[in-house]
């Protein structure tokens, strides 16, 4: 049904040409029945040229089982299925070359069954929100809570006792194996070390020196 309004625009038309996100109508069988609104395309793809076509003719057999699969089963339980996926431009035949988001994208798509309408397939509306910008948040996130734990767990390393050469200075580790002091503490923390020489030392070994004092 379309409504028309005071000014002749198609108002539904005018609904769905705003919608940023896609909302794909399918029906049992995998057909793209309709596509509607998915306007920004910093996030989607177009996918009017898919619709009239079916899901394994325009991607590869595995995606279009697991979307048919998902699709069927909201439509048996009856009750709105959420669904987390990958997908890129290249694994849709015919999105290749439009304009969009480049290489991999995340999306959480929510799909609710449609009523049954007597002498129609039944069908879903597969409604895709690119997630990628809060994936890839999450596991940088996850990466630097890592990396901390890592680093929490060397700093109480090194604050544990430590066994000592009281001659070489080296570090036995907890393997049994002796490290040089700058090794050991450079690989618990990242530490890089440059060498010089204490004004005790030139007297012992450099006595000939005349080195100034640093005031």
């Amino acid at each position: 049904m379309s409504l028309m309004g005071s000014s002749g625009l198609d108002i539904t038309e005018a609904i769905s040409s705003a919608i940023p996100d896609p909302f794909f109508i399918f029906d049992e069988h995998g057909y793209y029945v309709d596509v509607i609104g998915g306007i920004d395309r910093r996030k989607y793809h177009d996918g009017q040229h898919l619709i009239g076509k079916r899901i394994k003719d325009v991607m590869s057999a595995e995606l279009a089982n697991t979307f048919v699969s998902k699709i069927n089963e909201a439509i048996e339980a009856q009750k709105v299925l959420t669904f987390y996926y990958k997908l890129a431009a290249n694994d849709i035949r015919g999105s290749e070359t439009l304009p969009g988001p480049e290489g991999e994208q995340r999306f959480r798509a929510n799909i609710p069954p449609i009523k049954s309408v007597v002498g129609k397939p039944r069908m879903v509306v597969w409604v895709a929100f690119n997630i990628t910008d809060l994936h890839n948040t999450i596991e940088e996130k996850k990466s630097l809570i890592e990396k901390l734990e890592k680093a929490n767990k060397e700093i109480r390393t090194l604050r544990q006792i430590l066994p000592i050469c009281s001659y070489c200075k080296k570090i036995r580790d907890d393997k049994g194996y002796w490290n040089q002091l700058e090794a050991y503490i450079h690989q618990h923390t990242g530490t890089e070390f440059t060498h010089g020489i204490c004004e005790e030392c030139v007297k012992e070994h450099f006595p000939n020196l005349n080195i100034p004092k640093h005031e």
